[in-house]
């Protein structure tokens, strides 16, 4: 039996899914990447094996709930047991509230909540069986504090806080953490997928500068069997939360700042 900690990381193909895959290797970990590129996962794969890990690839659609059943269910069958659930997988849309179709909706939940959902519903049983575990689930700052443009984004992203709240509590007799994951702009793939994403990552560095990739996945290894609610990694995104709390109408001012600036680049 492998004696090696497994982790088990959705979205591991780019960005904060493939940094968390590698900082897990480094650790000597035994991780399984899941994406649907899996020519992608093999690149990271045999990164994570030069940096003295354990990889496996597993091209999973987290939309697919049997899919995500099967990758959890394989990767306890393999290793005899799973540490760590990074629940990472996720897209974004840049678009009013009004401008949002019921099938941009509807997908958007599907791969950023939904797979998270499925995700934390596989993985639960297992830790709970075996009384130990941590769960990661990326939401983001903008899952504390919605942001013109990107509502149906933020929704998933507040969903995920929710959820891992609730998941906190109910783990907790059985030894399993569960940590919300709220990075705020983050070097990634992310904003690259259209103009108008490009765009709005531009607009969005203007008001913060973009955090790497690489600090919000070693943040996630280190933070691994600790008491830790959340985590949020900038001074900006922290002061973001507390003014929103503190004052939701000075915030709906800074916002606009960035409401304008991006109505303008989309013209």
């Amino acid at each position: 039996m492998n004696e090696r900690a497994v982790a088990v990381v959705t979205g591991a193909s780019s960005g904060i899914g493939a940094e968390t895959a590698l900082a897990f290797a480094r650790r000597g970990y035994a991780v399984v990447l899941a994406a649907r590129r899996a020519d992608r996962l093999e690149e990271i794969a045999g990164r994570c094996r030069a940096g003295g890990g354990q990889a496996t690839v597993a091209a999973t659609d987290v939309t697919d709930e049997r899919q995500v059943d099967a990758l959890v269910a394989a990767a306890a069958a393999e290793h005899g047991r799973v540490d760590v659930m990074v629940n990472n997988a996720g897209e974004g849309l840049i678009a009013r509230v009004h401008e949002t179709s019921d099938r941009q909706m509807r997908r958007i939940f599907d791969v950023n909540f939904f797979g998270v959902f499925y995700g934390c519903k596989a993985v639960a049983p297992v830790m709970i069986r075996q009384r130990s575990g941590h769960i990661f689930n990326l939401s983001s700052v903008i899952g504390k504090r919605g942001t013109p443009f990107h509502g149906a984004y933020c929704a998933t992203k507040f969903a995920i806080c929710g959820l891992t709240d609730s998941m906190r509590v109910e783990l907790a007799p059985y030894h399993v953490r569960a940590t919300c994951v709220c990075p705020a702009t983050t070097s990634t793939e992310f904003f690259q997928d259209s103009p108008r994403e490009r765009q709005a990552g531009r607009s969005l560095e203007r008001f913060q500068r973009a955090t790497p990739a690489s600090v919000v996945a070693r943040k996630i290894a280190a933070t691994v069997g600790k008491p830790v609610p959340e985590l949020i990694f900038t001074a900006g995104g922290k002061l973001l939360t507390l003014i929103a709390a503190l004052s939701p109408r000075l915030t709906d001012r800074m916002m606009k700042l960035y409401h304008d600036d991006l109505a303008r680049s989309l013209k």
